[in-house]
C-alpha cells in the first residue's frame, strides 16, 4: 500500500516537472526568457525577421512546392540552359525520401496530395530544363536511371491510391482545390500526366486554375510583413513560381525556413506545413495545462496553502502564458487567430473560444466579451470556425458550449440571466445558444457513439471532448431538460455508449488508435480515450470494466512517458500523424500537455 502511494506521488511530481519544462521550452521559443518579461513578444508583429515559433512535423507536400521554385536568373530569361533550381536542396529530399509506397507519407488517401506535388515537382524539372534535362540532373549528382525510377515508382502509387480513393470519406484542408489543380498542371505538362480514376468526374467539377491568373496572388494585402503568404511554405512557393516579378521578401523568407532543419530529420531540405502555429500551439497546449492546474488545484491530496515550490513555480508560468493571450485578446477586439504575428490570417472560433476559456478560468482581471464572440462566429444553429467555412467542426462547437456553459454557470449562481447579441443584430438568451449548439452537436453523432472532426482524423479526439462536456450538462438540469434528458439516466444512457465504444476498441497493450512504433496504438490517441474514461469512472464509479481499461491504459502512456517528453522527435518519427491540415501533421507540444494531464490522479 505505501509502495503504491509512493509510486503515485512520484508520478504526481514528474507530470509536474515535465509541464513545467514544456511551458518554459515553449515560452522561450516566443521569446528568450518569456517568464521573465513575456510581452516583449509582441513586439513580433513589427519584426520583419520573424517566421514563427512551435514545434510542428515537416511536410512532403510543403517541401515539394518549395522544390518546383526555378532561380531568379531562369525566371527570368526563361532559357533551358539558364535553368537551375532556387532551392535544391528541397529538390534533392524528394529524391532522397520516396517511401516504399511511391509517395512521400505513406500508402493510402493520405499520400495522395503530397504524392501529387512531388510528381509535379519532378514533372516541371523536366520541362523547365527541356534538352539540357540530363545535364541539369548530373549537376546535382542525379543520374536519369535514378530519376526515372522515383518518377515512375510516384505515378504507379497515385493512380492506384487515386484508384481507391473514396471522396467521401476523405476531408483534408482545401483538397476540393488542391487536388485538381494538381491535376490539372500534371495534365498540362509537355509530356502530360492523366490519371483515370472513379471519382474524378466528382473532383473535376470544381477545378478552376485554368480559368484563374494565379500571378495575381503576389498582392501586398495578401503578404505578411516577413514576407511568407498565408504562414505556409506552400503558398509563398506558389507566389515565387507564378508571379510575373520575382519576390525576394518571399524568397528569403523561404531561406529562413529551410535554414532551421530540426535535429532529427534525416536531411536537410526539409519545410513544415506552417511556418507558425504559434497561438494555436499555445491555446492547445494550455487547454490541457490548464485541465491539470485546475485538477491539482481540487486535489485533496494537495494542500495549497503549504504547496510545494514546484507546484507554485509550474502554477507561475501557467498564469504568466495566461496573462499573454489575455493581453493579445484584448489587443485583438476580443478573437484571435492562430498565429502569432500574422494579420492577414482570419480570426477564428476555435482558438477565439478556447483561449477565453483560458482567461475566464485563470485570469481574474482579464476581460471575455461573448457578444463579440456570437457575432463573428454563432450562425443560429452552431458555430463556425471561419466566415464561409466549407464544412463545420464539431471540437470548435464544443469549445464553445464548454466557453457559454462556464458563463451560463457563473450567473446561474448569481440567478442572473444574460441576453446575447447575434450578427444579425438579434438578441438571443444565452441558454438558448447552448441548447441550440449543444442539439446541433448530439445530432451528428455516428451510430457506433463517436463523432468525428474535419481537424484530427481520430474520433477520439473529438469525442471525448464532446462526451465529457455532456456528462458536464447533469449540473444543469435546466439545459438537460431542454436537450431532452430528462433525468440523469437518460444523459448516463445516452453517454454510456459512447463509453462501451471505448472499452470495445482497447488493444491488447492498454493502447488505442492507428499503430505507431509502440505497437498496435499510439499515445495520442490513448491520452485521448484515457481523458475520456476519467471523466466516466466519475460517473460509473463501482464499473470494474471502465477501472480495467483505464488501468491498462495509463500503464501504457506510463511506460513511454519518459521518451515521449525528453526525445525531441518522438512525435515526428514514431508516431502517426492525426492532425488535417493540406496533409496530416502533428503537434508534439499539444500532444504531449495531452499524456500528462490524462495521467494525473489524485
Amino acid at each position: 500500500m505505501l509502495s503504491e502511494k509512493n509510486e503515485k506521488n512520484q508520478l504526481r511530481t514528474k507530470i509536474i516537472k515535465y509541464s513545467d519544462r514544456l511551458l518554459t521550452e515553449h515560452g522561450n521559443e516566443i521569446c528568450p526568457e518569456f517568464f521573465k518579461n513575456h510581452f516583449k513578444s509582441f513586439q513580433h508583429a513589427d519584426d520583419p525577421n520573424w517566421i514563427g515559433y512551435g514545434d510542428i512535423s515537416m511536410s512532403p507536400y510543403d517541401t515539394a512546392w518549395v522544390a518546383m521554385i526555378p532561380s531568379k536568373i531562369y525566371k527570368e530569361s526563361k532559357i533551358s540552359k539558364d535553368f537551375s533550381l532556387a532551392f535544391p536542396q528541397c529538390f534533392l529530399w524528394l529524391l532522397n525520401n520516396q517511401d516504399m509506397h511511391g509517395s512521400w507519407a505513406g500508402n493510402g488517401a493520405g499520400g495522395i496530395v503530397p504524392g501529387l506535388a512531388g510528381l509535379l515537382a519532378l514533372g516541371l524539372f523536366r520541362f523547365h530544363s527541356g534538352e539540357f534535362f540530363e545535364i541539369k540532373l548530373n549537376d546535382l549528382g542525379i543520374t536519369i536511371v535514378q530519376y526515372i525510377a522515383i518518377f515512375e515508382k510516384a505515378k504507379k502509387f497515385l493512380q492506384k491510391a487515386l484508384y481507391e480513393w473514396n471522396l467521401d470519406n476523405f476531408d483534408t484542408i482545401c483538397f476540393e482545390l488542391i487536388i485538381p489543380y494538381h491535376l490539372t498542371a500534371l495534365a498540362q505538362l509537355k509530356e502530360p500526366i492523366v490519371f483515370d480514376f472513379p471519382e474524378s468526374e466528382r473532383i473535376l467539377q470544381e477545378v478552376f486554375c485554368d480559368k484563374i491568373d494565379l500571378s495575381r496572388i503576389q498582392n501586398k494585402d495578401f503578404q505578411a510583413i516577413n514576407g511568407s503568404y498565408g504562414s505556409s511554405p506552400a503558398a509563398t512557393a506558389s507566389v515565387l513560381l507564378h508571379a510575373q516579378k520575382w519576390d525576394d521578401k518571399a524568397f528569403k523568407f523561404l531561406e529562413k525556413i529551410i535554414s532551421k532543419c530540426p535535429s532529427y530529420a534525416k536531411g536537410h531540405g526539409l519545410v513544415p506545413t506552417i511556418c507558425d502555429v504559434g497561438l494555436f500551439e499555445t491555446i492547445w497546449m494550455m487547454h490541457s495545462i490548464g485541465e491539470l492546474c485546475l485538477n491539482i488545484r481540487a486535489s485533496k491530496k494537495i494542500n495549497l496553502k503549504r504547496k510545494h515550490i514546484l507546484i507554485k513555480k509550474f502554477f507561475s508560468k501557467n498564469l504568466a502564458l495566461i496573462k499573454y493571450l489575455s493581453a493579445l485578446n484584448k489587443e485583438h477586439g476580443g478573437t484571435i487567430r492562430w498565429t502569432s504575428w500574422d494579420n492577414k490570417i482570419p480570426k477564428d472560433a476555435d482558438d477565439s473560444t478556447v483561449c477565453n476559456w483560458l482567461i475566464k478560468k485563470f485570469d481574474s482581471d482579464g476581460v471575455v466579451d461573448l457578444d463579440i464572440i456570437t457575432k463573428a462566429f454563432y450562425n443560429g444553429k452552431y458555430f463556425i470556425t471561419y466566415p464561409n467555412e466549407r464544412t463545420f467542426s464539431i471540437s470548435c462547437n464544443v469549445h464553445a458550449i464548454n466557453l457559454y456553459v462556464s458563463e451560463y454557470q457563473n450567473l446561474q449562481s448569481n440567478n442572473q440571466m444574460v441576453n446575447i447579441s447575434t450578427s444579425n443584430t438579434s438578441v438571443t438568451k444565452l441558454e438558448e445558444i447552448i441548447v441550440t449548439a449543444t442539439s446541433f452537436l448530439i445530432s451528428q453523432r455516428e451510430k457506433e457513439g463517436i463523432w468525428f472532426d474535419k481537424w484530427n482524423k481520430s474520433p477520439a479526439y473529438v469525442t471525448f471532448k464532446a462526451n465529457n462536456l455532456l456528462l458536464s450538462l447533469q449540473e444543469h438540469p435546466n439545459l438537460c431538460a431542454k436537450l431532452g434528458f430528462t433525468t440523469n439516466k437518460v444523459l448516463f444512457d445516452f453517454c454510456r455508449e459512447t463509453v462501451d465504444w471505448a472499452l470495445s476498441t482497447q488493444h491488447a497493450d492498454g493502447s488505442w488508435g492507428e499503430p505507431s512504433n509502440t505497437g498496435p496504438g499510439n499515445l495520442e490517441e490513448t491520452s485521448y480515450i484515457v481523458r475520456l474514461l476519467k471523466t466516466a469512472s466519475k460517473n460509473w464509479p463501482d464499473d470494474e470494466v471502465i477501472k480495467s481499461a483505464l488501468y491498462n491504459g495509463r500503464k501504457y502512456l506510463i511506460k513511454h512517458l519518459d521518451e515521449s517528453i525528453m526525445d525531441q522527435g518522438y512525435f515526428h518519427t514514431k508516431q502517426p500523424f492525426l492532425w488535417i491540415g493540406k496533409q496530416y501533421y502533428t503537434v508534439p507540444r499539444v500532444i504531449k500537455s495531452s499524456i500528462l494531464v490524462s495521467l494525473w490522479v489524485d
